[in-house]
């Protein structure tokens, strides 16, 4: 009996000393988990967070965060709405558990908040992760019922700081980074002062200007919900108010309605990323690795570097067969033996929307591209339906289908939805589906190898309702659409996906995406683009290749550009990482 007492209190000891490890008890009625790097302290009276961390070789923490306070909106199953945080609960417990997954060996720390105030019954649970020798930690909350209760809800917040606070010592040019959500109608990327508000989708950046440290918050699953970080800063140096949040909904997202709002026993937020670096740049390069830990981007594409023609910058609606047959030839006639090909000898010739020709046309010009050494491309809007309103209801949506257009475009306030001039598909109806299968059969029958998939962000843009009835979020339909199309593209030979108008999360079902909006000859153009290298450079770990859109040396109105612009835009498209001239090489066709 006295033995098994001895191993008792063994044990017991061996515990305490794993939890104190972790897990510290101060006399200021604070709870604090440490390791070498990083503090995170819940101040047991206010009923909040501080996040501090410690770069290597410096001997002090620096404060991150300060006066967190999660929070979360959800409804119940009887229709009430409710928004809570972690200082409307009477309880707290702390568990932890060991972890060893993609990011390394650490530990998981959640604080569990019980007995809300209002006598709902919910809990809220926030996660932190901490690892072994990084400069990052991740975080999510969760909102959550007992028994066979179920809720909903559409915003959650693991970071809400409202207790104005110093971040860096005050300096000019110090700067705050927004990343736009996607790369339509000419968004760019800002660097801002920290002296304003501003709100960055999926990842920002705050840094000292002189010496670049910064810290990087930002969202590493993309599954379910759009999210941001929302910002209000004075003095060049302090936060008033930071927002860390899974539920964005706006008209910089393209949205109309509010998010949607998963449901369960228990909604989580998205994970997301807290990194404090000795270099902000080196940060976004972290972060970026850090989603691809979780979901890998696309490789598959082993032929190199797309190099050669696309037909939309100067043809546009006017292309047709003849013109791209005489600059197939010319490609391989002229600036073939010049050594305008990528490292494997290949072009590409890729045709854009309004290619004006017949099946049997195209069946003949991408054999014609293959007998030049070069990969014949073209394009599909797999999210749109670019029809007038009476079409959408006498229409079938595609060959084969029992569906009208009307029956497969999302509806927002009872109505269809239409962006950029085209109707939204719900990426989750078969008709939708159906429609994305026909074309890809149909593509690749015609001999096309490449394809670019254009305005994208139509499917994700939040509906009232979907098809599918378990997929709530225009994130999730997107991933669900989306799946589908890559399954038909990967079959047999997999297609080169060629994003161009597209959010920049996901980024699993693109080789490439273009990295701004349509930026042709000018060079206010070549700036603009230059500002997505300059700020977005880190998207390189998302896509195999960063696309510059076409190069354009020959404005629309045929009127030739300087030739200090031709450098500018070739030397852009050398920065980005793709090399496609779209200009018009027909000798004999100059509509």
């Amino acid at each position: 009996m006295k033995k098994n007492n001895k191993r008792i209190i063994l044990v017991a000891l061996c515990l305490l000393l794993i939890i104190s490890a972790a897990l510290i008890f101060t006399k200021n009625d604070k709870l604090s988990i440490e390791n070498e790097q990083w503090r995170i302290a819940y101040q047991k009276e206010d009923k909040h967070f501080n996040i501090e961390h410690k770069l290597n070789g410096c001997d002090y923490f620096k404060r991150i965060v300060y006066a967190s306070v999660p929070e979360a909106s959800y409804r119940l199953e009887n229709g009430e709405e409710r928004r809570l945080n972690s200082q409307q609960f009477k309880s707290l417990r702390y568990k932890t558990i060991s972890t060893k997954d993609n990011f390394g060996k650490g530990r998981i720390h959640r604080f569990i908040f019980s007995k809300a105030e209002n006598g709902d019954g919910v809990r809220m649970i926030q996660e932190f992760r901490l690892y072994e020798g990084q400069d990052f930690i991740l975080t999510r909350l969760s909102i959550a019922t007992k028994g066979k209760n179920i809720l909903s809800s559409n915003y959650l917040a693991p970071i809400k700081c409202e207790s104005n606070y110093e971040l860096f010592n005050a300096n000019v040019n110090n700067r705050m980074l927004k990343v736009p959500f996607d790369n339509d109608s000419f968004v760019r990327y800002h660097k801002f002062r920290l002296n304003r508000d501003m709100t960055s989708y999926e990842v920002a950046a705050l840094f000292e200007g002189e010496s670049r440290r910064g810290i990087v918050l930002g969202s590493v699953e993309h599954n379910r919900w759009k999210s941001a970080i929302s910002v209000d800063a004075e003095e060049d140096s302090r936060i008033k108010r930071l927002l860390v949040y899974s539920g964005a909904s706006n008209h910089e997202t393209r949205d109309v309605r509010p998010h949607g709002a998963p449901e369960g026993k228990e909604v989580a937020s998205a994970l997301f990323f807290i990194g404090d670096f000795a270099d902000w740049r080196d940060g976004m390069e972290c972060f970026a690795q850090a989603n691809t830990k979780i979901q890998p981007a696309r490789q598959t594409w082993t032929k190199g570097t797309p190099f050669g023609w696309q037909s939309w910058g100067v043809m546009a609606d006017k292309n047709c067969f003849e013109v791209d047959k005489d600059v197939s030839d010319y490609f391989a006639q002229t600036l073939r033996p010049g050594g305008f090909v990528n490292d494997q000898g290949l072009n590409i010739i890729s045709i854009d929307a309004w290619d004006n020709m017949s099946h049997e046309q195209k069946k003949v010009l991408t054999k014609i591209c293959t007998d030049n050494g070069q990969i014949a491309g073209t394009y599909l809007s797999p999210f749109c339906l670019w029809w007038n309103e009476d079409m959408l209801h006498t229409h079938k949506v595609t060959e084969g289908s029992q569906y009208t257009g009307y029956d497969c475009v999302i509806k927002v306030n009872g109505q269809p939805m239409k962006l950029d001039g085209a109707y939204c598909l719900d990426p989750t109806h078969p008709g939708s589906k159906q429609m994305m299968s026909n074309d890809l059969k149909r593509i690749k029958a015609e001999g096309f190898k490449y394809v670019k998939v254009d305005f994208t962000s139509n499917g994700m843009v939040q509906a009232d309702e979907y098809y599918n009835k378990n997929v709530k979020t225009a994130v999730e339909a997107y991933n669900e659409g989306f799946s589908h199309f890559i399954a038909e593209a990967d079959k047999g030979e997999a297609l080169f996906v060629a994003l161009s108008i597209a959010p920049i999360f996901p980024y699993q079902y693109g080789n490439s995406r273009r990295i701004a909006c349509d930026t042709w000859g000018k060079i206010g153009h070549s700036e603009y683009s230059m500002n997505a290298v300059a700020c977005g450079w880190w998207t390189n770990q998302f896509y195999q290749y960063n696309d510059p859109d076409h190069l354009v040396l020959v404005g629309n109105d045929q009127v030739k550009e300087s030739e200090a612009e031709n450098r500018a835009r070739i030397t852009n498209g050398a920065c980005s990482g793709m090399m496609l001239v779209s200009d018009n090489y027909s000798a004999t066709h100059r509509p």
